[in-house]
């Protein structure tokens, strides 16, 4: 039995708009011909259909008792995180989503925990809700996008929220947002979350490196969707780089492997070799099992592939429960 630390919620319904700086990328849900679906509008454009299993536990509960599933942690769908509204917006929609999620975990502790939402485009405002996660709503971290307005996510200005996440005691969660690339991806929308989201995992993971955060934060519970993207290829690259030039200019004060081994990646890489790649570079230690339900895109019965590799007990173990127990301190 897995648990799942990369699963989305979309609530029910959105709150009417009711702030000053203008409504044209506030959401609404409005009815479908599909049973069981809404469609996310932005203004008067579709978004994404969802189904009611974005909101409704009892349709969760079914396939994670189905897929071997023992607790799933919940988040927003990115798009929710908005960082490209006015920060009293931002709260307004934070306080919406975090409280949805709340309620869900609270109807079902033992199957759900909760990953809540801060207005990061205000790095100080972001730091001072980080309190309210735990006390107010009872969440155990925080999902974040992997740049914040084109701002990667590890740029030292978003110091005072890491600083927050490690006094409040709460994981950090880094998704793939709006990508680097996405003008280069040549097909339908959906090639942006298969092509271009690695690559952008790869900017995040890299900037929290050589940004020095990792430095200035060593108690930083810090994860990565989609098993860190790219980085896995980067890595080697950038370790050979520092090895080469430190005894002149070291651009970092300790390897990057070293830094890399510090954070922690989700498996969702849809691969056996991938997966077995990840667990030689960053460490059995190191992963958490992720599905990105309950989109198009996620992985059905997400610990199967771990159980599949023959890892030693305690590996396996690891990755599909203790890990994710560790990083979230539940």
């Amino acid at each position: 039995m897995a648990i799942d630390i990369h699963t989305h919620i979309v609530p029910a319904s959105f709150p009417a708009y009711v702030g000053a700086a203008g409504s044209g990328r506030w959401p609404q849900m409005q009815a479908c011909d599909h049973p069981g679906h809404r469609t996310v509008m932005i203004g008067d454009k579709p978004f994404r259909t969802v189904s009611d299993h974005s909101w409704d536990i009892a349709r969760r509960l079914e396939d994670m008792d189905a897929e071997g599933v023992q607790k799933q942690v919940l988040s927003p769908m990115p798009e929710l995180l908005s960082y490209w509204f006015d920060a009293d917006d931002a709260l307004a929609m934070g306080s919406h989503v975090n409280a949805t999620i709340a309620a869900m975990v609270a109807a079902d502790p033992l199957h759900f925990a909760g990953l809540g939402m801060v207005p990061l485009q205000d790095p100080e405002l972001a730091a001072k809700q980080m309190q309210t996660l735990r006390r107010d709503y009872g969440l155990v971290g925080v999902e974040v996008g992997s740049n914040i307005n084109g701002k990667p996510i590890g740029h030292p200005d978003h110091a005072p929220f890491f600083a927050a996440a490690v006094e409040n005691e709460l994981a950090v969660f880094v998704h793939a947002l709006h990508p680097a690339g996405a003008d280069r991806v040549i097909g339908p929308p959906l090639l942006q979350a298969l092509i271009a989201f690695p690559n952008e995992n790869a900017f995040a993971v890299a900037s929290m490196i050589t940004g020095g955060l990792l430095e200035q934060f060593p108690d930083l519970r810090i994860g990565f969707s989609h098993g860190g993207g790219s980085f896995g290829l980067v890595l080697p690259r950038l370790q050979s780089g520092w090895e080469t030039t430190r005894a002149d200019d070291a651009f970092l004060p300790r390897p990057p492997v070293e830094y890399a081994r510090r954070m922690y990646y989700d498996t969702l890489v849809y691969d056996d070799l991938a997966l077995r790649y990840l667990i030689s570079l960053y460490g059995a230690d190191r992963l958490l099992v992720g599905s990105d339900y309950p989109f198009v895109i996620r992985e059905r019965a997400p610990g199967k592939r771990i159980i599949g590799l023959d890892l030693p007990v305690a590996e396996r173990d690891a990755i599909l429960r203790g890990n994710a127990v560790d990083y979230l301190h539940i």
